[in-house]
């Protein structure tokens, strides 16, 4: 079965949210009201917009400072969204979404054998053929390049940055969240397994996904070595 892409990616000069969430609805061409988990939705940027467009939308995160954020937003921009706390190795969701999210390198924080769980664990939460969309950091452009970014809120009131350092399959990330109103700033450091395509392949193949597209970008350029993400579009066999 053939799942149609719509939308002209070639045209996408947005930035930012915007032109990531038309990409994310562009890849999942999914009818308003449909229900999509965001995986690690963080401060809900990507969940709220889609809200906006009528999805049923529900945001899962293991930060509560995060998800606080987020509702916050949501109120403000009069959506609907169940948020909610909860360790992506502990999903309990049952064949209940249409389409699940995980955006901005969420993925890989575990041993393998965990994170090998999580994917099975997203296929379980997917009703049948549903779609699994992951935006991964290419590992095989990391080995060449430095990968730090920067994002402020439209409102100016936050700012996130993090660094990434990436030795042997293996990512540093140094994040920090500035609360430039008052000041308040939260700083972290994690690490997280950089996995290959092959690998995800193997691993969604194991768990009942099949890779349907590829991209490099949220303009929708084709993935390669050369390209700093890994987007990977999925959808459960049965």
């Amino acid at each position: 079965m053939t799942h149609e892409i719509s939308g002209d990616f070639k045209t996408y000069s947005l930035a930012g949210t915007d032109q990531e969430v038309r990409f994310i609805t562009s890849v999942l061409n999914l009818q308003p009201g449909s229900s999509i988990l965001d995986l690690y939705c963080g401060y809900g940027r990507h969940a709220i917009e889609l809200a906006k467009q009528g999805f049923d939308i529900t945001g899962v995160d293991a930060t509560q400072d995060f998800l606080d954020i987020a509702a916050q937003k949501a109120r403000e921009a009069m959506v609907d969204i169940a948020f909610r706390r909860q360790d992506m190795r502990e999903l309990d969701y049952n064949q209940q979404f249409a389409a699940v999210i995980n955006m901005f390198a969420a993925f890989g924080y575990f041993t393998d054998d965990e994170n090998v769980n999580v994917i099975k664990l997203i296929a379980k939460a997917l009703k049948s053929r549903g779609l699994f969309l992951i935006d991964l950091l290419n590992r095989d452009w990391m080995v060449r390049n430095n990968l730090n970014r920067y994002w402020r809120h439209p409102s100016g009131e936050y700012v996130l940055s993090y660094k990434v350092e990436l030795e042997n399959g293996i990512a540093t990330m140094k994040r920090q969240l500035l609360n430039q109103v008052t000041g308040a700033k939260i700083q972290y450091e994690f690490v997280l397994r950089a996995y290959s395509l092959p690998e995800m392949a193997n691993i969604f193949t194991n768990s009942g996904l099949s890779i349907i597209a590829t991209f490099g970008g949220f303009d929708g350029r084709a993935y390669s070595s050369e390209t700093p993400r890994m987007i990977i579009l999925a959808r459960k066999n049965d």
